[in-house]
């Protein structure tokens, strides 16, 4: 696979032909934005996030039966993609009430809706993307209703999916946005999935983890990308837990004390006592080590040890 001529190049990707028919390579950018560009700027580091984040978000989406634009990362800061007719519409999936919806609500920030919303918006720089309804997407003639309908239900069997998997990794996803193209008279889900294009927030201090921290002059942008990409990247390489089980202290522990006088019998007199336990080696995926380890212990009181007569330890190798 070759990359090829520069196709396009907006605010936060490049994309390029490829020498494969229908097949694009996406480019992620340092750069980034706000305000329909008013705001610009540098994320040393955005285009690695965005384009693995991407890369790891898709195939789990794929492996759901979400069809996406998404074949492969090709390198540290590139996808291979199908290229699409895309249809110029965003479709935001909101969870919590932030940034515009609170403010056309009326809603505190961070409320909790009482369902997932689903919004239009018309991906037009000049015009500021605005909030469109379907009739208003009717008139402009850029999406037939039935899109609309398959663009909506597949949004939310998305937030459906993506909802536990980024609690898992102690992250609320409080609102993202799609975009969605055509291929071969099929709608595939394209661009990307990152913090560029979600709202994130820790699941215990509430901190903003997205592009909200450059919005805002929050600082610390770089570094809630950087571990936005951590907790998930756990998904790939997994974690390696230790579980060490002995005989609690004053329980009898038959193994041990045959062993005692089998080394006594062998002349080993030094030794005073023995306790013969279990090791257990866990290989973890899909949660970050804190809950990895809740979960392990929870296996270890309902399965892997005899809490009445058995003390564990757990010890975790990321």
């Amino acid at each position: 696979m070759e990359k090829k001529e520069l196709i396009s190049e907006g605010k936060s990707k490049r994309i390029y032909a490829t020498d494969q028919p229908g097949q694009i390579i996406l480019e992620f950018k340092d750069e980034a934005s706000a305000f329909d560009g008013k705001k610009k700027g540098i994320i040393p580091g955005k285009g690695r996030v965005n384009a693995r984040m991407s890369d790891i978000v898709f195939r789990q989406l794929e492996k759901r039966g979400i069809r996406t634009h998404h074949l492969r990362l090709v390198s540290e800061s590139e996808t291979l993609a199908w290229r699409l007719d895309m249809i110029p519409i965003e479709v935001a999936v909101r969870n919590y009430a932030a940034g515009s919806l609170a403010e056309r609500l009326g809603y505190p920030e961070r409320t909790e809706l009482k369902s997932p919303l689903v919004e239009f918006y018309y991906k037009n720089d000049r015009l500021g993307d605005p909030l469109l309804t379907r009739e208003h997407i009717r008139e402009l003639g850029l999406a037939k209703d039935e899109q609309l309908d398959e663009m909506a239900s597949t949004a939310l069997r998305v937030n459906e999916i993506l909802r536990p998997f980024f609690e898992a990794r102690g992250l609320i996803l409080a609102d993202f946005k799609l975009e969605f193209g055509m291929r071969e008279g099929k709608m595939l889900l394209g661009d990307e999935f990152s913090p560029d294009v979600c709202r994130l927030w820790d699941a215990e201090t509430l901190e903003i983890m997205d592009k909200d921290r450059f919005r805002r002059d929050l600082g610390g942008v770089e570094e809630a990308y950087a571990e936005v990409l951590r907790r998930i990247m756990e998904e790939e390489t997994g974690m390696t837990v230790y579980v060490y089980v002995t005989p609690k202290k004053g329980v009898l522990d038959p193994a041990g004390q045959a062993a005692l006088g089998a080394l006594k019998s062998l002349g080993f007199d030094e030794v005073g006592d023995v306790r013969i336990g279990k090791y257990i080696v866990l290989k973890v995926q899909g949660v970050e080590a804190e809950r990895a380890t809740e979960r392990v212990r929870e296996m270890c009181e309902r399965l892997l040890a005899n809490p009445v007569i058995e003390d564990f330890r757990v010890e975790i190798q990321e």
